[in-house]
């Protein structure tokens, strides 16, 4: 999904809470294993091993699982590893120094990790909205029938904004729905939903300045299109420009 990709439904907050026990469960576990060994290694070699485990909890759950990461890495550390052992207190300055360099690590790690993923998100989504305004500007300069392109935005939409379903009619219309715009959503005049929790969209085809059609949009949960990323708002736009420039076909020739 659009902007940063992250999927809030069921199986979205489920692989959440799975990355959150990675990042709450990673640190722990490799203080445990290195235990054995803890006469045998030094204390800054273990704070190095223990940045791995913040890297993975910041992998798996960005911020919040780096913070977790740094939190319980750092306290392990502290705990098994500081003297005096089994207690939160620590005796030399330079395991507090490394006790404080790891919780900073798990929070420079988490931001890095989300801004490094926004940017991709980004990149991907803006290579895919090229691809998709190519692909629909070849079907067009290939003199595709008016509803095969009709499908393939009707088809475009309906992935890109998840929808429930999506179809496509001409003028009159038989109702008035808020419709889909850059900015937004904009309600009818006198719509009695001041809320705007709406379950369907229009989306206008406009062809030379002609309102030649709309695509009604049919959310999949009620009120969401008040909240769609800006970014899936103008691609869907784009797309409905783009069919109505297909649809009004090549402008007529200049008077001699």
């Amino acid at each position: 999904m659009p902007e940063n990709e992250r999927d809030d439904g069921p199986s979205g907050r489920r692989l959440q809470l799975e990355g959150l026990v990675i990042a709450a469960v990673a640190p722990v576990a490799i203080a445990l294993v290195l235990l054995p060994f803890r006469s045998d290694i030094r204390t800054d070699n273990v704070s190095l091993v223990l940045v791995l485990a913040v890297l993975i909890g910041a992998m798996a759950h960005e911020r919040l699982g780096g913070a977790v990461a740094a939190v319980l890495a750092a306290v392990s550390f502290d705990f098994l590893f500081t003297r005096p052992y089994y207690s939160f207190t620590i005796s030399s300055g330079d395991d507090l120094q490394t006790f404080v360099l790891l919780l900073a690590v798990g929070l420079v790690a988490g931001e890095l990790v989300v801004r490094s993923r926004r940017s991709y998100a980004v990149a991907r989504h803006s290579r895919r909205e090229a691809e998709q305004l190519r692909h629909m500007a070849e079907l067009a300069a290939g003199g595709e029938s008016p509803g095969r392109l009709i499908l393939v935005v009707q088809n475009e939409l309906t992935r890109i904004l998840d929808l429930k379903s999506c179809r496509f009619e001409r003028p009159p219309f038989q109702t008035s729905l808020p419709q889909l715009r850059h900015r937004g959503v904009r309600l009818a005049a006198g719509d009695d939903d001041e809320s705007g929790l709406h379950s369907q969209l229009e989306l206008p085809v406009r062809a030379n300045g002609k309102l030649i059609g709309r695509f009604v949009l049919t959310m999949p949960v009620e009120g969401s299109g008040i909240a769609l990323p800006a970014s899936d708002r103008a691609l869907a736009v784009a797309l409905a420009d783009q069919l109505g420039a297909a649809l009004a076909g090549p402008p007529p020739p200049a008077a001699p």
